[in-house]
Protein backbone atom coordinates (compact mmCIF):
# COMPACT_ATOMS: atom_id res chain seq x y z
CA UNK A 1 0.00 0.00 0.00
CA UNK A 2 2.70 2.35 0.85
CA UNK A 3 6.86 2.06 0.47
CA UNK A 4 8.17 3.56 3.47
CA UNK A 5 11.51 3.88 4.91
CA UNK A 6 12.46 5.55 8.16
CA UNK A 7 15.85 7.18 9.52
CA UNK A 8 16.98 7.39 13.17
CA UNK A 9 17.54 11.81 13.09
CA UNK A 10 18.16 11.20 16.88
CA UNK A 11 17.95 8.93 19.49
CA UNK A 12 14.01 10.20 20.25
CA UNK A 13 13.38 11.37 16.46
CA UNK A 14 11.94 9.78 13.18
CA UNK A 15 12.32 10.85 10.03
CA UNK A 16 9.79 9.05 7.29
CA UNK A 17 9.94 8.50 3.78
CA UNK A 18 6.67 7.80 2.13
CA UNK A 19 5.69 7.18 -1.46
CA UNK A 20 2.51 6.65 -2.04
CA UNK A 21 2.03 4.04 -5.30
CA UNK A 22 -0.35 5.64 -8.65
CA UNK A 23 -2.62 3.08 -8.12
CA UNK A 24 -3.40 3.79 -4.46
CA UNK A 25 -3.80 7.93 -5.89
CA UNK A 26 -5.81 6.99 -9.12
CA UNK A 27 -8.13 4.72 -6.48
CA UNK A 28 -8.53 7.26 -3.68
CA UNK A 29 -8.83 9.99 -6.49
CA UNK A 30 -12.18 7.80 -7.72
CA UNK A 31 -13.53 7.23 -4.42
CA UNK A 32 -13.76 11.12 -3.87
CA UNK A 33 -15.44 11.86 -7.51
CA UNK A 34 -17.80 9.02 -7.10
CA UNK A 35 -18.58 10.38 -3.91
CA UNK A 36 -19.04 14.12 -5.51
CA UNK A 37 -21.28 12.10 -8.03
CA UNK A 38 -23.78 11.54 -5.47
CA UNK A 39 -23.89 14.51 -3.29
CA UNK A 40 -23.16 17.73 -6.27
CA UNK A 41 -25.38 19.78 -7.47
CA UNK A 42 -24.07 21.02 -10.98
CA UNK A 43 -26.89 22.89 -12.68
CA UNK A 44 -27.89 21.57 -15.77
CA UNK A 45 -27.72 17.88 -14.78
CA UNK A 46 -29.88 15.95 -12.50
CA UNK A 47 -28.41 14.66 -8.78
CA UNK A 48 -26.16 11.85 -9.28
CA UNK A 49 -25.54 12.05 -13.42
CA UNK A 50 -23.34 14.71 -13.56
CA UNK A 51 -20.39 13.26 -15.40
CA UNK A 52 -17.08 12.49 -14.41
CA UNK A 53 -15.41 14.46 -16.91
CA UNK A 54 -17.52 17.74 -15.79
CA UNK A 55 -17.02 17.31 -11.50
CA UNK A 56 -13.39 17.15 -12.62
CA UNK A 57 -13.69 20.34 -14.30
CA UNK A 58 -15.35 22.22 -11.71
CA UNK A 59 -13.44 20.57 -8.66
CA UNK A 60 -10.00 19.16 -9.76
CA UNK A 61 -8.20 21.45 -7.63
CA UNK A 62 -9.96 21.07 -4.20
CA UNK A 63 -9.92 17.36 -5.28
CA UNK A 64 -6.11 16.92 -5.66
CA UNK A 65 -5.85 18.92 -2.36
CA UNK A 66 -8.67 16.54 -0.22
CA UNK A 67 -6.53 13.33 -1.80
CA UNK A 68 -3.04 15.08 -0.49
CA UNK A 69 -4.18 15.28 3.03
CA UNK A 70 -6.17 11.98 3.26
CA UNK A 71 -2.59 10.24 1.76
CA UNK A 72 -0.99 12.53 4.11
CA UNK A 73 -2.76 11.31 7.61
CA UNK A 74 -3.31 7.80 6.47
CA UNK A 75 0.47 7.04 5.39
CA UNK A 76 1.33 8.63 8.15
CA UNK A 77 -0.81 6.05 10.22
CA UNK A 78 0.26 3.46 8.65
CA UNK A 79 3.98 4.31 8.69
CA UNK A 80 3.48 4.34 12.97
CA UNK A 81 1.54 1.33 13.58
CA UNK A 82 3.84 -0.54 10.99
CA UNK A 83 7.13 0.47 13.08
CA UNK A 84 5.10 0.35 16.41
CA UNK A 85 6.20 4.11 17.52
CA UNK A 86 5.19 5.32 20.91
CA UNK A 87 4.71 9.08 19.05
CA UNK A 88 5.14 12.11 21.49
CA UNK A 89 4.50 15.27 19.25
CA UNK A 90 2.86 16.21 16.44
CA UNK A 91 4.03 15.36 12.85
CA UNK A 92 5.88 17.37 10.79
CA UNK A 93 5.01 17.07 6.98
CA UNK A 94 7.61 18.15 4.75
CA UNK A 95 9.13 17.81 1.07
CA UNK A 96 5.64 17.30 -0.08
CA UNK A 97 5.65 16.42 -4.00
CA UNK A 98 2.82 17.30 -6.44
CA UNK A 99 1.60 14.12 -7.74
CA UNK A 100 3.41 12.41 -10.57
CA UNK A 101 2.98 8.78 -13.05
CA UNK A 102 4.76 7.42 -9.96
CA UNK A 103 2.77 8.27 -7.13
CA UNK A 104 2.91 11.15 -4.58
CA UNK A 105 5.84 11.41 -2.42
CA UNK A 106 6.40 13.07 1.55
CA UNK A 107 8.56 13.12 4.47
CA UNK A 108 7.32 12.51 8.18
CA UNK A 109 9.00 14.12 11.24
CA UNK A 110 8.13 12.97 14.38
CA UNK A 111 9.21 12.61 17.96
CA UNK A 112 8.70 9.26 19.59
CA UNK A 113 9.28 8.38 23.38
CA UNK A 114 12.98 7.51 24.28
CA UNK A 115 15.38 5.04 24.55
CA UNK A 116 15.50 3.72 28.09
CA UNK A 117 17.95 1.27 29.70
CA UNK A 118 16.95 0.74 32.79
CA UNK A 119 18.90 0.12 35.83
CA UNK A 120 18.30 -1.72 38.84
CA UNK A 121 15.10 0.24 40.22
CA UNK A 122 14.60 -1.58 43.66
CA UNK A 123 16.47 -1.59 46.36
CA UNK A 124 17.60 1.93 45.92
CA UNK A 125 18.96 3.43 49.10
CA UNK A 126 16.99 6.47 50.80
CA UNK A 127 17.17 8.09 54.13
CA UNK A 128 14.63 7.22 56.53
CA UNK A 129 14.23 11.02 59.46
CA UNK A 130 12.55 10.37 62.35
CA UNK A 131 9.80 12.76 63.27
CA UNK A 132 7.97 13.76 66.52
CA UNK A 133 4.94 16.13 67.11
CA UNK A 134 6.11 19.03 69.53
CA UNK A 135 4.69 21.01 72.20
CA UNK A 136 5.75 24.03 70.28
CA UNK A 137 3.44 22.50 66.98
CA UNK A 138 0.74 21.63 69.24
CA UNK A 139 0.73 25.41 70.69
CA UNK A 140 0.80 26.55 67.20
CA UNK A 141 -2.48 24.59 66.03
CA UNK A 142 -4.24 25.53 69.13
CA UNK A 143 -3.47 29.63 68.48
CA UNK A 144 -4.84 29.13 64.77
CA UNK A 145 -8.11 27.26 66.28
CA UNK A 146 -8.33 29.98 68.90
CA UNK A 147 -8.10 32.86 66.01
CA UNK A 148 -10.38 30.81 63.80
CA UNK A 149 -12.96 30.97 66.97
CA UNK A 150 -12.38 34.69 67.67
CA UNK A 151 -14.58 36.89 68.12
CA UNK A 152 -14.55 40.74 66.67
CA UNK A 153 -15.10 44.18 68.64
CA UNK A 154 -15.84 47.60 67.80
CA UNK A 155 -13.06 49.97 70.14
CA UNK A 156 -12.36 53.88 70.27
CA UNK A 157 -8.61 52.85 70.63
CA UNK A 158 -6.03 53.97 68.07
CA UNK A 159 -5.24 50.79 65.91
CA UNK A 160 -2.25 48.47 67.16
CA UNK A 161 -0.76 45.29 66.38
CA UNK A 162 -3.47 41.85 66.07
CA UNK A 163 -6.67 44.69 65.27
CA UNK A 164 -8.37 44.26 62.55
CA UNK A 165 -9.07 47.61 60.42
CA UNK A 166 -11.47 48.23 57.86
CA UNK A 167 -10.34 51.17 55.55
CA UNK A 168 -10.14 52.89 52.27
CA UNK A 169 -6.89 54.19 50.56
CA UNK A 170 -6.02 55.71 47.77
CA UNK A 171 -2.42 55.60 45.88
CA UNK A 172 -1.06 57.39 43.29
CA UNK A 173 2.78 57.89 41.70
CA UNK A 174 4.06 61.64 42.84
CA UNK A 175 5.82 61.44 39.20
CA UNK A 176 3.53 60.80 36.73
CA UNK A 177 -0.10 61.63 39.34
CA UNK A 178 -1.42 58.20 37.71
CA UNK A 179 -3.65 56.38 40.09
CA UNK A 180 -1.46 52.99 41.35
CA UNK A 181 -4.44 50.20 41.16
CA UNK A 182 -2.55 47.79 42.88
CA UNK A 183 -2.65 49.65 46.36
CA UNK A 184 -5.61 51.58 45.86
CA UNK A 185 -8.92 50.21 47.44
CA UNK A 186 -12.28 50.69 48.92
CA UNK A 187 -13.57 48.83 52.04
CA UNK A 188 -10.47 46.92 52.51
CA UNK A 189 -9.82 44.49 55.68
CA UNK A 190 -7.24 43.24 57.40
CA UNK A 191 -5.64 42.42 60.42
CA UNK A 192 -2.50 44.22 61.71
CA UNK A 193 0.43 41.91 62.39
CA UNK A 194 -0.17 39.24 60.06
CA UNK A 195 1.56 39.69 56.81
CA UNK A 196 -1.27 40.92 55.08
CA UNK A 197 -0.25 44.26 54.21
CA UNK A 198 2.55 45.73 52.71
CA UNK A 199 4.45 46.69 55.68
CA UNK A 200 5.10 50.20 54.70
CA UNK A 201 1.72 51.01 54.54
CA UNK A 202 0.88 48.97 58.10
CA UNK A 203 3.83 51.31 59.63
CA UNK A 204 1.26 54.18 58.54
CA UNK A 205 -1.92 52.76 59.67
CA UNK A 206 -0.92 51.38 62.97
CA UNK A 207 -1.84 54.74 65.95
CA UNK A 208 -4.39 55.51 63.60
CA UNK A 209 -8.18 56.11 65.07
CA UNK A 210 -11.64 54.81 63.63
CA UNK A 211 -12.83 58.25 60.79
CA UNK A 212 -9.15 59.62 60.38
CA UNK A 213 -7.61 60.33 57.23
CA UNK A 214 -4.28 61.07 56.27
CA UNK A 215 -2.12 61.66 53.55
CA UNK A 216 1.46 60.76 53.41
CA UNK A 217 4.43 60.49 50.94
CA UNK A 218 6.52 56.79 50.82
CA UNK A 219 9.22 56.09 48.55
CA UNK A 220 9.23 52.88 48.52
CA UNK A 221 12.92 50.35 48.18
CA UNK A 222 14.63 49.68 44.78
CA UNK A 223 14.43 45.82 45.67
CA UNK A 224 10.95 46.15 46.82
CA UNK A 225 8.75 42.72 46.09
CA UNK A 226 6.17 44.40 44.58
CA UNK A 227 7.53 45.29 41.62
CA UNK A 228 5.18 47.93 40.29
CA UNK A 229 6.14 50.40 42.91
CA UNK A 230 9.95 49.57 43.68
CA UNK A 231 12.00 52.55 43.66
CA UNK A 232 8.52 55.05 43.30
CA UNK A 233 7.33 57.88 45.67
CA UNK A 234 3.78 57.17 46.35
CA UNK A 235 1.37 59.44 47.56
CA UNK A 236 -1.23 57.47 49.70
CA UNK A 237 -4.10 58.16 51.60
CA UNK A 238 -5.93 56.39 54.12
CA UNK A 239 -9.40 56.46 55.57
CA UNK A 240 -9.76 54.82 58.41
CA UNK A 241 -13.74 53.10 58.94
CA UNK A 242 -13.34 51.08 61.76
CA UNK A 243 -10.67 49.61 64.16
CA UNK A 244 -11.68 46.29 66.17
CA UNK A 245 -10.53 44.23 68.70
CA UNK A 246 -9.90 40.55 68.23
CA UNK A 247 -11.61 38.69 71.17
CA UNK A 248 -10.04 35.22 71.34
CA UNK A 249 -12.27 32.42 73.64
CA UNK A 250 -10.50 30.96 76.77
CA UNK A 251 -8.85 27.54 75.99
CA UNK A 252 -10.74 25.53 77.92
CA UNK A 253 -13.10 22.34 77.77
CA UNK A 254 -16.29 24.09 76.70
CA UNK A 255 -14.09 25.36 73.84
CA UNK A 256 -12.80 22.01 72.60
CA UNK A 257 -16.81 20.86 73.23
CA UNK A 258 -17.30 24.31 70.80
CA UNK A 259 -15.04 22.62 67.93
CA UNK A 260 -16.54 18.95 68.34
CA UNK A 261 -19.04 17.89 69.71
CA UNK A 262 -17.24 14.24 70.60
CA UNK A 263 -14.98 16.04 72.81
CA UNK A 264 -15.46 15.86 75.96
CA UNK A 265 -12.69 17.60 77.64
CA UNK A 266 -9.76 19.73 76.51
CA UNK A 267 -7.80 16.92 76.73
CA UNK A 268 -9.96 15.57 73.62
CA UNK A 269 -8.95 18.01 71.31
CA UNK A 270 -5.41 18.02 72.05
CA UNK A 271 -4.92 14.22 71.42
CA UNK A 272 -6.43 14.91 68.43
CA UNK A 273 -4.85 17.64 67.37
CA UNK A 274 -1.54 15.40 68.27
CA UNK A 275 -3.06 12.47 66.38
CA UNK A 276 -3.35 15.14 62.96
CA UNK A 277 -0.24 16.60 63.34
CA UNK A 278 1.93 13.11 63.86
CA UNK A 279 -0.15 11.90 60.47
CA UNK A 280 0.86 15.05 58.53
CA UNK A 281 4.02 14.92 59.32
CA UNK A 282 4.40 11.42 58.20
CA UNK A 283 2.73 12.20 54.68
CA UNK A 284 5.52 14.92 54.53
CA UNK A 285 8.48 12.26 55.47
CA UNK A 286 6.72 9.93 52.58
CA UNK A 287 6.77 12.53 50.15
CA UNK A 288 10.39 13.31 50.85
CA UNK A 289 11.78 10.27 50.67
CA UNK A 290 9.89 9.94 47.53
CA UNK A 291 11.57 13.16 46.27
CA UNK A 292 15.15 11.98 46.94
CA UNK A 293 14.05 8.26 45.93
CA UNK A 294 13.24 10.04 42.14
CA UNK A 295 16.24 12.00 42.37
CA UNK A 296 19.19 8.97 42.85
CA UNK A 297 16.69 7.22 40.06
CA UNK A 298 17.31 10.45 37.74
CA UNK A 299 20.96 10.72 38.52
CA UNK A 300 21.55 6.94 37.84
CA UNK A 301 19.50 7.08 34.18
CA UNK A 302 20.80 8.96 31.50
CA UNK A 303 18.70 9.16 27.60
CA UNK A 304 17.70 11.99 25.10
CA UNK A 305 14.35 13.61 25.35
CA UNK A 306 12.08 14.55 22.67
CA UNK A 307 12.64 18.50 22.52
CA UNK A 308 9.33 19.21 21.64
CA UNK A 309 8.08 17.71 24.97
CA UNK A 310 10.67 19.83 26.88
CA UNK A 311 9.50 22.67 25.06
CA UNK A 312 5.90 22.46 25.56
CA UNK A 313 6.83 21.71 29.41
CA UNK A 314 8.98 24.76 30.12
CA UNK A 315 6.07 26.99 28.13
CA UNK A 316 3.61 25.60 30.30
CA UNK A 317 6.06 26.54 33.95
CA UNK A 318 6.43 30.06 32.29
CA UNK A 319 2.61 30.34 31.56
CA UNK A 320 2.11 29.75 35.44
CA UNK A 321 4.71 31.79 36.31
CA UNK A 322 3.72 34.78 34.69
CA UNK A 323 0.37 34.08 34.86
CA UNK A 324 0.70 34.19 39.15
CA UNK A 325 2.47 37.23 38.82
CA UNK A 326 0.31 38.99 37.12
CA UNK A 327 -2.38 38.39 39.27
CA UNK A 328 0.31 39.96 41.93
CA UNK A 329 0.73 43.14 40.43
CA UNK A 330 4.57 42.07 39.20
CA UNK A 331 5.79 44.21 36.42
CA UNK A 332 5.94 41.91 33.48
CA UNK A 333 8.08 44.81 31.55
CA UNK A 334 11.16 44.06 33.70
CA UNK A 335 14.01 42.29 32.14
CA UNK A 336 13.93 39.14 34.46
CA UNK A 337 10.48 38.48 32.65
CA UNK A 338 11.49 38.70 29.14
CA UNK A 339 10.54 34.97 27.07
CA UNK A 340 14.66 34.26 27.07
CA UNK A 341 15.47 34.91 30.93
CA UNK A 342 12.22 33.36 31.64
CA UNK A 343 12.95 30.03 29.24
CA UNK A 344 16.35 30.00 30.49
CA UNK A 345 14.94 29.81 34.53
CA UNK A 346 12.68 27.00 33.82
CA UNK A 347 13.96 24.95 31.07
CA UNK A 348 16.09 22.85 33.68
CA UNK A 349 12.53 22.11 35.52
CA UNK A 350 10.97 21.25 32.68
CA UNK A 351 13.84 18.64 31.66
CA UNK A 352 13.85 16.93 35.22
CA UNK A 353 9.79 16.49 35.04
CA UNK A 354 9.68 15.20 31.85
CA UNK A 355 12.95 12.97 32.21
CA UNK A 356 10.87 11.66 35.26
CA UNK A 357 7.70 11.20 33.61
CA UNK A 358 9.26 8.76 30.59
CA UNK A 359 11.17 7.01 33.57
CA UNK A 360 8.54 6.30 35.53
CA UNK A 361 6.38 5.26 32.63
CA UNK A 362 8.98 3.03 31.62
CA UNK A 363 9.14 1.29 34.73
CA UNK A 364 5.39 0.96 34.75
CA UNK A 365 5.42 -0.67 31.73
CA UNK A 366 8.13 -3.34 32.49
CA UNK A 367 6.30 -3.94 35.84
CA UNK A 368 2.43 -4.22 33.86
CA UNK A 369 1.21 -1.26 35.90
CA UNK A 370 -1.73 0.26 34.95
CA UNK A 371 -4.35 2.92 36.04
CA UNK A 372 -8.09 2.44 35.43
CA UNK A 373 -11.23 4.34 34.49
CA UNK A 374 -12.36 4.07 38.23
CA UNK A 375 -9.17 5.21 39.82
CA UNK A 376 -9.24 8.37 37.34
CA UNK A 377 -13.34 8.77 38.19
CA UNK A 378 -12.26 8.87 41.94
CA UNK A 379 -9.20 10.96 41.91
CA UNK A 380 -11.41 13.94 39.50
CA UNK A 381 -14.32 12.95 42.36
CA UNK A 382 -12.08 14.05 45.12
CA UNK A 383 -10.88 16.92 43.60
CA UNK A 384 -14.71 17.61 42.64
CA UNK A 385 -15.72 17.36 46.61
CA UNK A 386 -12.49 19.40 48.01
CA UNK A 387 -13.26 22.46 45.50
CA UNK A 388 -16.90 22.34 46.05
CA UNK A 389 -17.03 21.40 42.01
CA UNK A 390 -19.94 19.36 40.46
CA UNK A 391 -18.39 16.00 39.80
CA UNK A 392 -20.45 15.10 36.54
CA UNK A 393 -19.58 18.62 35.61
CA UNK A 394 -15.70 18.75 36.02
CA UNK A 395 -15.54 14.99 34.81
CA UNK A 396 -17.09 16.32 31.25
CA UNK A 397 -14.53 19.98 31.34
CA UNK A 398 -11.35 17.11 31.66
CA UNK A 399 -12.69 15.14 29.34
CA UNK A 400 -13.80 17.98 26.41
CA UNK A 401 -10.45 19.75 26.98
CA UNK A 402 -8.59 16.26 26.65
CA UNK A 403 -6.95 15.92 30.12
CA UNK A 404 -8.01 12.45 31.00
CA UNK A 405 -4.75 10.98 29.95
CA UNK A 406 -2.73 13.99 31.28
CA UNK A 407 -4.42 12.60 34.69
CA UNK A 408 -3.74 9.16 34.10
CA UNK A 409 0.11 9.83 33.71
CA UNK A 410 -0.14 12.01 37.15
CA UNK A 411 -2.00 8.75 38.85
CA UNK A 412 0.54 6.01 37.47
CA UNK A 413 3.44 8.22 38.03
CA UNK A 414 2.18 8.17 41.60
CA UNK A 415 1.59 4.87 42.02
CA UNK A 416 5.35 3.76 40.53
CA UNK A 417 6.59 6.00 42.97
CA UNK A 418 4.55 4.31 46.29
CA UNK A 419 5.93 0.79 44.20
CA UNK A 420 9.46 1.87 44.44
CA UNK A 421 9.20 3.40 47.71
CA UNK A 422 8.07 -0.41 49.19
CA UNK A 423 11.23 -1.67 47.59
CA UNK A 424 13.42 0.74 48.41
CA UNK A 425 16.21 0.22 51.51
CA UNK A 426 15.52 2.56 54.17
CA UNK A 427 18.35 3.67 56.03
CA UNK A 428 18.47 5.56 59.08
CA UNK A 429 19.43 8.84 59.00
CA UNK A 430 22.07 9.74 61.31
Amino acid sequence: MFEVKVEKVQPSKRKMFIKVPIEKVQKTKEDFVNHLKKTVNIKGFRKGKVPREIILKNYGKDIDEDIKKDLLEEGYRFCVSENNFSVVSEPVFLNIKDFSDDGFYFEVEVEVKPEINLKEYKSIKITQKPYEVTQEDIDKSLKQLKSAFSSLEDTQEKAQENNVVVFDIQAKDTQTNEELKDLSGVNLYAQLGANQLIQEIEKEIIGMSENEEKTVEITFPKEHSLKSIAGKTVELTISIKSVKKVIEPELNDELAKKINKDFQNLDDLIDDIKKRLLENKRLQEIERQKEELLEDLLKIHDFELPETVVSKETSNLIMEFVKDAYYRGVDLKQDEYKPAKLRERFEPEAIKRVKATFLLLEIAEKEKMDVSGEEIRNAIEKEANISGKNFEQLYKEYEEKGMLPLIKVDLLSDKVLDFLLENAVKEEAV
